[in-house]
């Protein structure tokens, strides 16, 4: 192994908040017993922003995951076993969730955009025995791999199942916690005992990688990884029973799902589950969280929503944003006095607090951004108008978190401070290595990819590259797997660039390129609603396929383009670009669930339009 070099473990003079019990699931009886009469989930009782939105206790949660953990045992699966969960977000899902964890068993989450191929990839792989599903064509999915998958027995449907199934295969939710009621009355064993049974070294979930590199790797991560996760991060952020989260990434991930799932059990707090990404903006306003998590892109869209609001309001509303704007800007850049402050404070009384109303984040006490860097121009423009946006970092091998911003305590440029229990150190390499409770137990049947991840004293090596300051803040400045090395001999990682890019209003993604070349170039999308306003303004059609090749427009994406390159060294500088005809998508196989950009997939598929740069 590389000399360490810088170590940094987490201090803190902060008393733990206890967390009572030493499984999740002893957490969820516990929570449910303390406020039985409390609501635990809402989400919309029909289609539409207007639907009213229904509930469910945490007396009635508890009822649901009892029966579905009970009638997972009629059906005879054994403790261990795995059970797939191929659903969009629901309270179903979390009832599924809590109630296969109960039984002994271990969830495998299955992300809903996924393919039938890729389904029956992670369903064999893991072995697992039952599948629960949430629509029809979640199921078809299934189905039209089931001669792949010996092993897999039987379908749960959380949605209706009449007409769908002729030998028994499929089966309702509503039949499970049927059979379930029936077993526990029977006294075969209660709900009770079915989570005393669960121990903390029990495998809880197989939460499977995003495969930018590969194919996917099932994470083992145990109650206790789990539990030691939750006992930190409460630790730091004071959450109860009076927080709302609100539930739209996809549970299938380890962010949203310690979020609004194990953190909401530890908290007692209510889940709301959005209807979709597209009703995001309504959700939010019906649910107004005290807590939220995004992800970057969509930190993007809603500055930008803001700014398109602002550009459309009558002249005196206008003005009165720009100057808020400049004065939150000048105030968050350190130029402050009495005379700016008073201006700030009153503005934001005006203006502040209306846009924070308008974005439904006025009661929110902390907002936090993940999963890939965050611009700083954002996360300042953010802090500026009274969202101060907290960045983290972490994985899904360390069970969610290895360190974070908290409020009070935020360096923006850093993915904050490590965790209590956690240990960081940055290896001679620079890549960052990871030491605690939380690190995962290794790889599903993969014991070579296990031993790379894990070394023999227990250091958990990301993949990523960091530094340290001397306060401890983490800084990730690339992956080890990303990095570009030029025909020169330039080592440069592309993330930074790319996040930079991705700023400049008319550019949606990019990705940049230049592994043993001479210099380095990027692929770049078009924003659609950004391109549609410019072609506006400047009397072009707003068709996209007329607005890639339009002159003027690439003029205006050079001037940003040089605009990035203004930051960085000649060496780091883009020197061509190429506009794709369309954005890379999850569908289309260019990006993981995520949004993580699938290089390989990306270079394959426009290796004509790459050639074309180098020309």
């Amino acid at each position: 192994m590389t000399a360490i070099t810088t170590e940094q473990q987490a201090n803190t003079v902060r008393t733990p908040t206890p967390v009572r019990g030493a499984t999740i699931v002893d957490v969820f009886k516990g929570t449910a017993r303390r406020w039985p009469s409390r609501t635990a989930l809402r989400w919309r009782a029909a289609d539409g922003a207007g639907a009213a939105w229904a509930s469910m206790t945490w007396r009635e949660y508890e009822q649901a995951v009892a029966e579905v953990a009970a009638g997972l045992r009629s059906l005879g699966l054994s403790r261990g076993d795995r059970v797939g969960l191929l659903s969009a977000n629901r309270p179903e899902w979390h009832i599924a969730d809590i109630g296969t964890l109960t039984s002994g068993l271990v969830t495998v989450p299955v992300y809903p955009t996924n393919a039938a191929g890729q389904v029956a990839y992670l369903l064999r792989h893991s072995g697992a025995r039952l599948c629960f599903v949430d629509t029809a064509d979640q199921l078809a999915k299934v189905l039209l791999r089931r001669s792949e998958l010996p092993q897999l027995e039987r379908v749960v449907l959380l949605g209706e199942s009449a007409g769908l199934d002729d030998d028994g295969f499929v089966l309702a939710l509503a039949q499970l916690r049927r059979i379930g009621a029936k077993y526990l009355a029977a006294a075969s064993t209660s709900f009770d005992e079915m989570v005393r049974a669960v121990a903390p070294e029990d495998l809880a979930t197989l939460v499977y990688t995003s495969g930018t590199t590969g194919p996917p790797k099932g994470t083992m991560i145990t109650h206790a990884n789990v539990m030691a996760t939750m006992r930190s991060l409460t630790s730091l952020i004071e959450i109860g029973p009076d927080d709302r989260f609100l539930s739209f990434l996809p549970l299938s991930h380890i962010t949203e799902r310690s979020i609004s799932d194990f953190g909401q059990i530890t908290s007692g707090a209510e889940t709301w589950f959005a209807q979709s990404i597209a009703t995001v903006p309504s959700d939010l306003q019906a649910c107004r969280p005290t807590l939220l998590f995004a992800v970057p892109r969509l930190w993007e869209k809603f500055r930008d929503g803001v700014l398109e609001q602002t550009a459309k309001s009558p002249a005196p509303l206008r003005l009165l944003a720009e100057r808020y704007f400049a004065a939150a800007a000048a105030r968050h850049g350190g130029h402050r006095n009495a005379t700016t402050t008073a201006e700030y404070l009153m503005l934001d009384r005006l203006v502040g607090r209306a846009i924070r109303r308008r974005l439904g984040l006025d009661k929110a006490r902390m907002v936090s951004s993940g999963a890939a860097p965050i611009h700083e121009d954002l996360l300042h423009w953010f802090h500026g108008i009274g969202i101060p946006i907290a960045e983290g970092y972490g994985q899904t091998e360390v069970s969610l978190c290895t360190s974070t911003n908290v409020p009070g305590d935020t360096r923006i440029g850093t993915v904050g401070r490590p965790i209590p229990g956690v240990s960081v150190r940055i290896a001679g390499d620079g890549e960052i290595l990871v030491k605690g409770d939380n690190v995962c137990a290794g790889y599903w049947a993969d014991k070579a990819a296990t031993r790379e991840l894990i070394d023999k004293a227990g250091w958990l090596h990301t993949g990523d590259l960091g530094q340290l300051d001397a306060d401890g803040y983490l800084r990730v400045t690339g992956r080890k797997k990303d990095l570009l090395i030029t025909a020169y001999g330039k080592n440069i990682s592309p993330e930074e660039l790319e996040t930079a890019l991705r700023v400049e209003p008319l550019i949606a993604q990019a990705v940049v390129v230049g592994d043993g070349r001479p210099f380095l170039a990027a692929l770049l999308t078009i924003d659609a609603e950004a391109a549609a306003e410019w072609a506006a303004h400047h009397g072009r059609a707003p068709a996209p396929d007329t607005l890639i090749e339009d002159a003027e427009l690439h003029r205006e994406i050079d001037r940003a383009v040089e605009r990035v390159n203004a930051g960085h060294s000649h060496a780091e500088g883009i020197r061509r670009w190429r506009l794709l005809p369309h954005d890379l998508t999850v569908a289309g196989g260019e990006l993981t669930p995520t949004l993580k950009v699938k290089r390989k997939v990306v270079a394959e598929k426009y290796l004509e339009a790459l050639e074309d740069l180098y020309r």
